[in-house]
């Protein structure tokens, strides 16, 4: 299995980061990695909840939803042959600093080294523009007039 991740602190609290990260399908409007959320299944982020996703550079992709703690993270995968891909979302309030996020994603199976050594330098990209934008989406949402 090979694994890439991300952390960031946040500006806000874990609440307020659960309520922007677990609503999907409003991720295309601050999130510049995803250009499309569409739910194909579920209308809650809940195990067994789908999502399809267009993201730059990459084929549109299902995801379905494994588990959700709720207000702290959410795990989902997507399939293709021959490679499982799971990600992971974790907000944690414990770290001495404050508030932070963890975004997480694992490719397993028989093709993972090879989609792996393809996209792993752009997975490693956007999961840490995705951890910096979820702050500034935090940010900008705490600001009088902004969201």
């Amino acid at each position: 299995m090979r694994t890439f991740s991300a952390s960031h602190p946040l500006t806000a609290s874990p609440a307020q980061a659960w309520a922007l990260l677990s609503d999907v399908c409003r991720w295309p409007q601050w999130l510049p990695t995803v250009r499309r959320v569409e739910q194909l299944a579920g209308t809650t982020l809940a195990p067994g909840a789908r999502y399809k996703i267009w993201q730059p550079q990459l084929a549109p992709a299902v995801w379905v939803v494994t588990e959700v703690q709720p207000g702290r993270s959410f795990s989902w995968e997507s399939r293709s042959p021959g490679v499982k891909v799971l990600a992971e979302h974790v907000l944690s309030g414990t770290a001495p600093e404050g508030p932070s996020v963890l975004l997480r994603i694992s490719f397993s199976g028989l093709l993972s080294g090879l989609v792996a050594r393809l996209y792993g330098g752009l997975t490693q990209q956007y999961l840490v523009r995705e951890a910096q934008a979820l702050n500034a989406a935090l940010r900008a949402a705490g600001r009088p007039g902004t969201g």
